[in-house]
């Protein structure tokens, strides 16, 4: 009795360990900056965040593609090694093998030359090819179609079956505990990818939201938020087939792995949570189609709006009364003061074009030294983009990364 509860304890333990990520995960998502109950960053995610949306239906295509299409090849792939005799079977399936067991990185660039030249890097063709071409689900589902009974294939030639029907309506349902658990673990995989977009892709506009959460800052103060939606398909997919997931890692096939259940009321409760599951991530998809919809309108409203100026070369007077420098080239970037930020460090924000099909104005905050003022304008050093345009007057709070509405001041010098 003791040993059982030593047991029991040294499970729970284990288990809070592994919850703990997503422990800290949700209860920080309900914080506010100053440690408070709070649904600040929700509201941003939900309300404010356009690329979190566009991460988000970028992961939902890649992942339901590549399902889509691998399941079914996988499945013919398996009852074609588990159903026939031919030339060089054991050879193609040590292949297969071979290749499941072959990491990314190994293959990396042999993947990135074929894809090149089939003209498909940096777009999401680049990652959905190679994937749906995956090996593990026709290992998985050979494993599981060795255990049926070869009766049921005789029985059905008896009935008249064709190979085909034979595949449609004998072997299919028996299979569908496995092809359950194989899409529950694709979908965790995919969901989660991160190497073969940053490798494949490079227009942020294509990225999943596995990659657009790392690679951005605009993310970092509504982190745990965004991962915690993020986080939300795939737990109600892992919860509509738990218990077809259970009995397909079991490898149990045949009449053994799909047997009915003989408790009647067992099946009825099961069913009875496998539709309130299913209605749950239909209400989730809704709704964030819903958000999605109303954050697009939203989005270039919520945008700050700026005014700019280009840095120009000059001498600061010292006159308080001359508000404008002359152009005798002492100094190589002169900006107003107001382009000037105090944030721990002297910094200056000034816009870059998005490396995307968008085009984007974003802002890009440099750490500058001041070298003289006059109370109007500035001389500073920096690293500095070439014909930089600094904003000198903003409607928001401005933060790198963010995407602004330019409203004044562009193009202003080349009129003069």
């Amino acid at each position: 009795m003791a040993k059982q509860t030593l047991k029991n304890i040294l499970i729970y333990l284990i288990s809070i360990i592994c919850l703990l990520p997503m422990i800290i995960m949700i209860v920080n998502s309900f914080k506010s900056y100053d440690g408070g109950f709070s649904l600040t960053q929700y509201g941003k995610v939900l309300f404010q965040m356009e690329d979190f949306f566009r991460g988000f239906w970028n992961s939902v295509i890649y992942t339901f593609m590549i399902i889509g299409i691998n399941i079914p090849l996988s499945l013919l792939g398996a009852y074609g090694f588990t159903r026939f005799e031919f030339k060089g079977k054991r050879l193609l399936y040590w292949l297969y093998i071979v290749l499941m067991l072959m990491p990314f990185q190994a293959t990396m660039v042999a993947q990135y030359l074929t894809l090149k030249a089939l003209n498909i890097i940096d777009s999401p063709s680049a990652v959905i090819l190679p994937n749906m071409f995956s090996t593990f689900g026709t290992f998985l589902m050979v494993q599981y179609m060795k255990g049926m009974n070869k009766e049921i294939y005789d029985a059905g030639r008896i009935d008249g079956l064709s190979e085909f029907k034979l595949f449609l309506k004998i072997v299919m349902p028996l299979c569908r505990s496995i092809i359950s658990a194989l899409t529950v673990l694709l979908v965790i995989n995919y969901w989660s990818m991160v190497e073969q977009p940053l490798v494949f892709i490079s227009d942020k506009y294509y990225m999943p939201l596995s990659v657009t959460l790392n690679a951005t800052g605009e993310f970092r103060e509504i982190a745990f938020a965004a991962g915690t939606i993020f986080s939300i398909l795939p737990l109600l997919l892992y919860q509509f087939s738990y218990k077809d997931l259970t009995q397909g890692i079991s490898l149990s096939a045949g009449f053994e792995g799909n047997e009915k259940i003989a408790n009647i009321n067992e099946a009825k409760e099961r069913t009875t949570q496998k539709q309130k599951v299913g209605r749950g991530i239909i209400i989730f998809m809704v709704a964030m189609l819903s958000f999605t919809l109303v954050t697009q309108k939203i989005s270039y409203i919520m945008a700050p709006e700026v005014e700019v100026t280009k840095t120009k070369r000059g001498e600061i007077t010292t006159d308080p009364f001359d508000e404008k420098s002359q152009s005798l080239g002492s100094y190589n970037n002169i900006v107003p003061d107001s382009a000037i930020h105090k944030e721990g460090e002297t910094v200056i924000y000034v816009i870059i074009e998005e490396k995307s099909i968008r085009k984007r104005d974003q802002l890009m905050k440099i750490n500058v030294q001041i070298n003289a003022t006059n109370g109007y304008e500035t001389a500073i050093t920096g690293v500095l983009p070439y014909d930089s345009e600094v904003v000198k007057w903003t409607t928001k709070p401005l933060r790198e990364g963010m995407n602004v509405r330019v409203v004044g001041g562009r193009g202003e010098e080349n009129e003069e």
